[in-house]
């Protein structure tokens, strides 16, 4: 098989992923604007900070797979609406520790069960609860494998940066 096959063999998976991503994301976060006032986006980054306690917007920023602007930009809007406030970060100065407030907590249990109630409308017609677990072992193993960098340095054996991408 020639690499325009091999690629073209993908693409089909890709768009059939992006395009269910973007209806799921549409139809959760209508149903979370609607039922709870609170955008999924918003509801992303609050359900980070209710799963890691205190931390830092980079640790958001990492979690969801986002810019640490963007995650700056998100959590802004977070604390405008009372949901979480920022501390002083005792051990690194240059930062912040974010957390939730109680009314972001109570917000965030109201917003879970909307999500998983739209969730399970997505799901549950369409898959077993072992086929969901599947679903998510293989998407988790797509996203967890390590990919070489397509710029010259990782492509060239000798590069310190490809030696650690090989590691």
């Amino acid at each position: 098989m020639n690499s325009t096959d091999h690629q073209a063999d993908f693409y089909p998976l890709f768009s059939a992923l992006t395009r269910l991503e973007t209806e799921m994301w549409d139809a959760v976060d209508a149903r979370l604007r609607q039922e709870c006032g609170l955008p999924l986006g918003r509801y992303e980054a609050m359900i980070v900070l209710a799963s890691l306690g205190a931390c830092r917007v980079f640790d958001i920023a990492a979690a969801l797979s986002i810019t640490v602007g963007g995650a700056s930009k998100l959590i802004d809007r977070v604390e405008a609406a009372g949901y979480c406030s920022r501390k002083m970060n005792p051990g690194d100065r240059r930062s912040s520790l974010l957390e939730l407030s109680a009314a972001g907590t109570a917000v965030v249990e109201q917003c879970r069960h909307v999500v998983e109630d739209e969730l399970a409308r997505w799901f549950t017609p369409a898959l077993t609860r072992q086929e969901a677990g599947t679903l998510l072992d293989l998407l988790a193993r797509v996203r967890s494998t390590p990919r070489l960098s397509l710029d010259s340095k990782a492509l060239d054996s000798t590069a310190p940066s490809s030696r650690k991408a090989m590691q």
